[in-house]
């Protein structure tokens, strides 16, 4: 997945480079809860990467592969804003898409990310069970790593 990603962004086929990356990580995050180095999939980062910016699917690519083929592409994307997906569900953004800098994130569980603090709040009854769950599962994951 990883090659064939890292082609088609050379290629200029960023479509199918996102969907490549988003299986990746899944993957990624599958073999990490599995092999309990990790508690949860982060279902935020894989949906991110099905609608990735240039910046972050080069990124992303440019951390997993072992040569330097990318190189001369992420400088030419380095200065597109990084996107990031609101997970609030009926968030108002267009395509609940924000720049991630700016970005909320949820300060119990790390995983939800927000476009604003209203949209925190208005998702907060739905969030919170996952979050409880998630604060959980992080912490037997960590007590099974000691």
């Amino acid at each position: 997945l990883l090659c064939n990603g890292t082609q088609r962004i050379l290629q200029g086929d960023n479509r199918k480079a996102a969907f490549c990356a988003t299986l990746a990580c899944y993957f990624e995050d599958y073999v990490a809860v599995v092999h309990k180095t990790k508690a949860i999939s982060n279902w935020s980062k894989v949906v991110e990467l099905y609608d990735a910016d240039d910046h972050t699917l080069v990124s992303y690519y440019r951390k997993r592969i072992p040569c330097a083929c990318l190189d001369e592409k992420y400088k030419e994307v380095k200065s597109v804003k990084k996107m990031g997906v609101c997970y609030n569900l009926t968030c108002s953004q267009p395509g609940r898409m924000k720049e991630r800098s700016k970005m909320f994130s949820c300060t119990r569980c790390g995983v939800a990310n927000y476009c604003s603090v209203e949209c925190q709040r208005a998702d907060w009854k739905k969030h919170k069970k996952n979050c409880d769950s998630i604060v959980e599962e992080s912490a037997a994951c960590r007590s099974n790593q000691t």
